[in-house]
């Protein structure tokens, strides 16, 4: 059975052939085509964005012009899903700024721009707020909104992931005193044990010079501090739980000095174990197919959305997460993962995102380094330079270009009101 659309409806980043079999199944609502040129222009045709099947989607645009925002209506499209879609994903957004909370409340400052839409101010009921387990404390006392926490699995973590985060390399003598403390570890343990048991372990290494030994357990006791590590670790089917908006809280190590890098481990350790089961369970998926069954796994398909996405991905430096993200990027189709990254400095972030994203939303940008970036992404299709079509979009918040390499189009568009309360406003000194 073919599915039609309507003449006022356009769905992107869906190919002709899924919008002539599911029409418009499995998208959500996301802008409407402008019209006319100027600063108040007539609004046309409703812009769907395809969510049922894996993406890269790169969200850029200056400071203040609507990137947070326009996240929070993918996670309002996700969540308003019918359940058999839903049901077959996990939608995890990594919250660096501590805004995404809100999405539990109704939008009702905005109703009346909701109704115009055909939209009514709502919250997420299928949504929760994890942060670190060794910030859930804080949370609690300070009553700052929060579902509950989670933790890595110390014996889960292997030893070049530990020489990452501590930063070492083969030539320090801390690595051979490493590679030591986590063999004797797993053969004295197994798989349960916790960093104190590694200090345990370390000072049992006799054969190494005393102060070596103990500049290695500094370096864990930095790591202990981060409160992301314990010895029973959540399931990752846990984080990732099917049919739910998960936002990971992880704004509070932005704000202590030398904390920052604390957020790429907790990015690349949760990216890299989604790989690993998604690729595991996606070939049960498939056994399952080929015995006549229908598809089942433990762990669904995964969308990831990344705010600040050039801290994670930086093109310039190294990065725990970079390589796991990349690996996303490139081969995360097959599997099921799809990205959503957004930014404010495009010009910062690794060019393979930029490459080798399908659709590219982008609000205002004005830093000429910026536009140069994005500008990599031109199609042949595309008949004018993009800085050409940037000088165009009105100076409004809300406005961006959708350029969709399915439709080999680009489309100016306002962005649609949120139905959820926007935490991410900016700060005012007025009451109202």
């Amino acid at each position: 059975m073919a599915f039609e659309l309507s003449s006022e409806e356009v769905v992107v980043g869906r190919s002709e052939e899924d919008i002539k079999k599911y029409g418009k199944k499995g998208t959500g609502l996301l802008a409407k085509v402008v019209m006319s040129s100027g600063e108040n222009p007539v609004l046309g045709r409703k812009i769907l964005v395809d969510l049922a099947k894996p993406h890269v989607i790169l969200l850029s645009g200056k400071r203040g012009a609507g990137k947070s925002y326009s996240i929070a209506i993918f996670l309002e499209n996700f969540a308003q899903l019918s359940p058999d879609i839903r049901n077959r994903m996990s939608i995890l957004v990594i919250d660096t700024v501590g805004i995404f909370w809100s999405l539990k409340l109704p939008n009702t400052l905005e109703a009346d721009s909701l109704y115009d839409w055909g939209l009514q101010p709502e919250g997420i009921t299928n949504m929760r707020v994890l942060v670190p387990m060794g910030k859930f404390d804080f949370y609690k006392k300070n009553n700052l909104p929060v579902d509950g926490a989670f933790n890595i699995k110390t014996a889960d973590i292997d030893v070049l992931e530990w020489l990452s985060m501590f930063h070492l390399n083969w030539q320090d003598v801390e690595t051979a005193i490493l590679l030591d403390t986590i063999e004797k570890a797993k053969a004295t343990f197994g798989t349960y044990f916790g960093i104190p048991e590694i200090y345990s372990v370390i000072d049992s290494l006799e054969q190494y010079d005393a102060k070596d030994r103990t500049s290695l357990k500094n370096r864990f006791k930095i790591g202990e501090s981060w409160g992301i590590f314990s010895k029973e670790g959540s399931p990752i089917t846990d984080i990732a739980k099917p049919g739910f908006v998960t936002v990971i809280d992880v704004s509070t190590y932005g704000q202590v000095l030398g904390m920052e890098s604390v957020r790429e481990i907790i990015v690349a350790i949760l990216g890299k174990r989604l790989f690993e089961q998604r690729e595991l369970e996606r070939k049960r998926e498939e056994i399952t197919l080929i015995e006549g069954g229908e598809k089942q796994s433990d762990l669904p398909m995964v969308w990831m959305l990344i705010d600040e996405a050039h801290m994670f991905m930086p093109k310039d430096r190294s990065s725990m997460a970079l390589e796991v993200l990349l690996e996303w990027v490139r081969v995360g189709r097959q599997p099921g993962l799809s990205l959503l990254l957004a930014t404010q400095r495009p010009e910062r972030l690794h060019p393979d995102a930029i490459s080798q994203c399908d659709l590219f939303i982008s609000m205002r940008l004005t830093a000429k380094m910026d536009i140069d970036s994005v500008s990599t992404l031109r199609p042949t299709y595309l008949h004018e330079d993009m800085d050409k079509y940037f000088g165009t979009m009105p100076r409004a918040k809300g406005y961006a270009l959708i350029l969709d390499d399915n439709s080999e189009k680009l489309w100016m568009v306002r962005t649609r009101p949120r139905t959820t309360w926007d935490a991410g406003k900016t700060a005012s000194a007025f009451k109202k």
